[in-house]
């Protein structure tokens, strides 16, 4: 039974009135993240940052960042750009030391969160995620505009905070461990093994998962977060103590991140992002793979032996 609780970080979220209300203050910064996985001809998934939407619509002052590509690092795609490139990018899109960021996208905010994470990784608390995103700006009849904006170049000093980031090793030193949950916070059918996310990798998930899907942590009507108790009964089979560590992982460090956002809202702040996911994980045959849902949440009264790849 859970008894009912609140957010304890509700200022990670910025409710649209928040954001009406501080549009003309210099120093926040607002950033449109919206991006969309769509079917191809041959029944492929295919990856697109939705720049053609911003251009046709976004919020006044939103500058645009491709989750995905402008976040990835050149030399190494399946890991976050390195401090000098981030901080460079941050300064470009108007984003210095004393801004406060408010991203959105028009999927609850689980695309999002990728910046959300890296902002944080890098040492900058002051970002929210717009609760409701382009979704509920649009729905409350508020302003958008079509002009792209030409911010002033700032300055962003990169504080790297390594406790909110784990690699491959790390990762499979946590298999086992009584004291870390390992999260995948992709769909379902990724998480079993139904279905592959990437075709040239293995299907399954990181040996000893748990299953939280990003998706689940948002109400699709209204594309806004769920209240705090629900959120609760969400992560419950995870069973997580004050004391108990999560790192979260998805596909490319998206959806990963977006549990990490609802986690920080719940309070529970000792977790960390296997940023490169399975885009690392799946594609090299030495790390421990499962398929089927006995770590799944959907499955946790009768679990099922998993299959090890």
């Amino acid at each position: 039974m859970i008894d009912t609780v609140t957010y304890r970080h509700p200022e990670a979220l910025a409710s649209p009135q928040w954001l009406a209300d501080h549009l003309d203050n210099p120093s926040v910064r607002v950033v449109d993240a919206r991006f969309n996985i769509r079917a191809t001809a041959e029944g492929a998934l295919e990856a697109v940052a939705e720049r053609d939407a911003y251009g046709e619509a976004h919020i006044p002052g939103a500058v645009f960042v491709d989750v995905m590509a402008d976040l990835a690092d050149p030399d190494d795609p399946v890991v976050v750009l390195p401090p000098d490139r981030f901080e460079a990018l941050m300064g470009h899109l108007g984003i210095g030391d004393d801004s406060t960021v408010v991203v959105y996208d028009d999927k609850g905010g689980t695309w999002a969160a990728r910046l959300w994470w890296a902002l944080r990784y890098y040492g900058h608390e002051a970002v929210k995620l717009l609760d409701g995103g382009f979704t509920r700006w649009q729905a409350e009849g508020r302003p958008t505009e079509q002009q792209v904006p030409e911010p002033s170049p700032a300055v962003f000093t990169a504080r790297v905070r390594p406790e909110l980031r784990v690699d491959a090793d790390q990762v499979t030193a946590a298999i086992g461990c009584e004291d870390i949950s390992i999260v995948d916070a992709l769909p379902e059918v990724f998480f079993t093994g139904v279905a592959r996310l990437y075709p040239g990798h293995r299907a399954g998930h990181i040996a000893t998962a748990h299953n939280v899907p990003a998706p689940a942590h948002v109400d699709p009507a209204t594309q806004t977060l769920l209240p705090a108790t629900e959120l609760a009964r969400l992560w419950e089979p995870v069973g997580l103590e004050p004391e108990h560590r999560v790192i979260t992982y998805c596909g490319g460090g998206v959806f990963g991140a977006f549990a990490l956002f609802a986690l920080y809202v719940m309070g529970h702040e000792n977790a960390a992002l296997y940023d490169a996911s399975w885009m690392e994980w799946g594609a090299d045959p030495n790390r421990p793979v499962e398929t089927g849902p006995r770590a799944s949440m959907h499955d946790r009264d009768q679990p099922t032996e998993p299959r090890r790849q």
